[in-house]
């Protein structure tokens, strides 16, 4: 079941009233998805993957992300080439994981994984905005409020300030399959985290409502540091 939050698109994509503290000024918050050729984001990950044959795999590395070119497109807007690459612990070496690309303009940012675009965000931003992240695939609707607005959080001993949420899910299915995934974006920064908990749980008679997981992951990655 989607958060409730989610179900008040329609009111919240009219309202043009809200409180004053509800809209980020001129700017429309394109701030908080920066990007240009040469910027750099480093993140600590910490994953487990869950299998029915297998005994969880739990692994710790860096994610490097690298603005590594940048193509203009027709309507003036540009595609940028983000590589991605990983740090094994006590390692100094990278190595790359593959190549994703962004598009961004003054109303969205979109986000290629591999072959599979994403509707990360949309602007101007706003507390209660809602929209379909997979309006430019073919995964079915998906809708991402955003749920906090300029917070603050603090995780491995930085504080970040002006930071929004963008929930993309919070399906909160104990019986059969747990789906919680949220992004942080904090103000001429970026992404600073990004959490995932996808489970699907055991549900055959002898087993159903014991939270058993069958297969899945926990993801969650945090900014380490960032060169703009």
């Amino acid at each position: 079941m989607k958060h409730f939050a989610k179900y008040l698109i329609v009111p919240l994509l009219l309202a043009v009233s809200c409180g004053k503290d509800e809209f980020i000024p001129a700017d429309r918050g394109t701030v908080y998805f920066p990007i240009r050729v040469g910027s750099s984001w480093i993140y600590n990950v910490n994953q487990t993957i869950y299998s029915e044959v297998n005994a969880p795999a739990e692994s710790t590395f860096k994610l490097r992300l690298l603005v590594a070119d940048s193509i203009l497109n027709p309507e003036g807007t540009y595609t940028y080439k983000i590589t991605r690459a990983r740090q094994e612990p006590g390692s100094t070496a990278w190595s790359s994981v593959d190549t994703w690309s962004v598009r961004k303009s003054d109303r969205e940012v979109i986000v290629t994984e591999g072959n599979i675009s994403f509707k990360k965000l949309m602007f101007p931003v706003r507390a209660g905005l809602a929209w379909n992240g997979n309006q430019y695939n073919n995964l079915g609707e998906d809708v991402y409020a955003m749920s906090d607005y300029e917070g603050e959080v603090n995780f491995a001993g930085t504080t970040f300030e002006n930071v929004i949420k963008v929930e993309q899910e919070f399906n909160e299915d104990f019986i059969v399959f747990l789906d919680e995934r949220e992004e942080l974006y904090a103000r001429n920064i970026g992404l600073v985290r990004q959490s995932i908990k996808q489970l699907n749980y055991c549900s055959t008679e002898n087993c159903i409502g014991q939270q058993k997981v069958k297969s899945g992951k926990v993801y969650v990655q945090e900014l380490v540091s960032y060169e703009r």
